[in-house]
């Protein structure tokens, strides 16, 4: 079914559940991204994803992650950040969520920050960022080009 849908479905939706996944829980520590990121770098690779999908996703997430753990859990440091991984025929979807506080833009309070957004965007063909009390949750999408 190449670029279309049937019954409704978003082109790449996977209701039967077949797709890989991957998930990992990310304590809210920044010694922890490299490692993170180096499984998700096997798990992509070991599914065939080539290597130029694979660096511009781990920037993407990398950024995404780093957010969380600096913005989301600034005032509690205990807190987790789930990193999921999803390969939906032509597409990668992952999720970074966090259950901090979400925070609106301090309005460029510092020149060197804030640049996180900006790489995402322009690496991902798709970022959408939702803040709400209870946490945010980062969504990236990327068009897989082949092996």
């Amino acid at each position: 079914m190449e670029g279309g849908t049937a019954a409704g479905l978003v082109p790449g939706d996977d209701p039967a559940g077949t797709a890989p996944v991957f998930t990992v829980d990310l304590p809210a520590d920044p010694a922890r991204l490299a490692p993170t990121r180096e499984r998700l770098r096997g798990w992509l690779h070991a599914h065939g994803v080539s290597d130029w999908d694979v660096e511009t996703a781990l920037i993407a997430t990398g950024e995404a992650c780093a957010n969380a753990i600096e913005h989301g859990y600034r005032f509690t440091p205990e807190g987790i950040t789930t990193l999921r991984a999803e390969l939906r025929d032509d597409h990668l979807v992952i999720e970074v969520r966090d259950h901090g506080g979400w925070r609106a833009d301090a309005g460029g309070d510092d020149a060197d920050r804030g640049r996180g957004r900006m790489i995402m965007t322009r690496v991902m063909d798709e970022v959408s960022i939702l803040g709400t009390a209870e946490g945010t949750t980062v969504r990236l999408v990327k068009r897989l080009t082949g092996t």
